[in-house]
């Protein structure tokens, strides 16, 4: 029976997406058990993450790591497509799937695929080809996002949908070490992460400056949706600026990571937040909870 994870609120569609294709919980994450679950209960939306094996091989799995949920140690890039097809999953004992497997049983639904890349290096020639002739099947279907968006480029060049996530450019996050290495590595003026020249400029109006990275994040990539962490999307809101609703003036889709249930009191508000700010799609673990509360709003 299809599930309805996609209800109008405040007078438009708001579609609740299968992060790592979790619906029920009763499935590793990322498995083709778990894929095949969300298929046939016509979610609108699933997620899945992508990354290259050592030849060149497309594993669906989250980590760069196989020690945290597997029998297995190591790094998943050493391992070729044949070492991965002896790995299991803790404590589910399910294996690891395929991109081409995923991409056959959605094929035989109406669900969205929403892929993860999470290649950060640059993307050969030979990997993007092989990508998009996995993702050929279901053309129509298929959005590919990753902070990466130069690996983004060549997809978008052979007609397939692609998705910025903006997070190495800008993002919120005040309890983040600043010495850890992560990308932007300074915090601007206006309380986001954020190594652009007119994140240090003082006397610069936060506008002005909201305005002018947006359009400079606009020329990186001709996405037709950006993911966003939603406390980014919060802190723009204190400065009084709707990110969802800028970008839909461009025709561009605003989707929000990763909103976790913290029970109806907290979440429903949130949800109501994101939603007034132009959010379009909410990328969660607890899809049918969350759809629930929003039908309540």
């Amino acid at each position: 029976m299809a599930v309805d994870l996609a209800p109008v609120v405040a007078g438009a569609r708001r579609v609740f997406c299968c992060h790592e294709a979790t619906l029920t919980g009763r499935h590793a994450r990322n498995s083709l058990e778990a894929v095949a679950e969300c298929v046939a209960a016509g979610v609108p939306r699933l997620e899945v993450d992508v990354r290259f094996l050592a030849d060149d091989g497309m594993l669906v799995f989250h980590d760069g790591w196989f020690d945290a949920t597997t029998d297995t140690e190591g790094a998943v890039s050493t391992f070729d497509t044949a070492a991965t097809r002896r790995i299991r999953t803790t404590p589910h004992g399910s294996t690891l799937p395929l991109f081409e497997e995923v991409v056959d049983v959605i094929r035989h639904g109406e669900t969205l695929l929403q892929v993860d890349l999470k290649l950060m290096r640059w993307m050969t020639a030979e990997r993007e080809s092989r990508l998009a002739a996995a993702m050929e099947p279901i053309r129509d279907r298929v959005l590919i996002g990753s902070m990466a968006h130069w690996n983004l480029r060549g997809l978008h060049d052979r007609g397939f949908r692609v998705a910025l996530d903006p997070t190495l450019q800008w993002h919120a996050l005040p309890q983040r070490d600043p010495g850890g290495g992560i990308a932007p590595g300074r915090m601007g003026l206006h309380g986001l992460w954020d190594d652009a020249p007119l994140a240090h400029v003082p006397r610069v109006a936060a506008a002005h400056y909201l305005a002018s990275r947006v359009e400079d994040l606009l020329a990186l990539l001709a996405a037709s949706e950006w993911m966003v962490d939603y406390r980014t999307l919060l802190h723009l809101r204190t400065m009084e600026f709707d990110l969802g609703l800028e970008l839909a003036k461009r025709g561009v889709e605003l989707a929000a990571w990763t909103i976790r249930d913290e029970g109806p009191d907290a979440t429903k508000p949130l949800l109501a937040a994101l939603f007034s700010l132009g959010t379009a799609t909410v990328i969660t673990d607890y899809a049918e909870r969350l759809a629930e509360y929003a039908r309540a709003l």
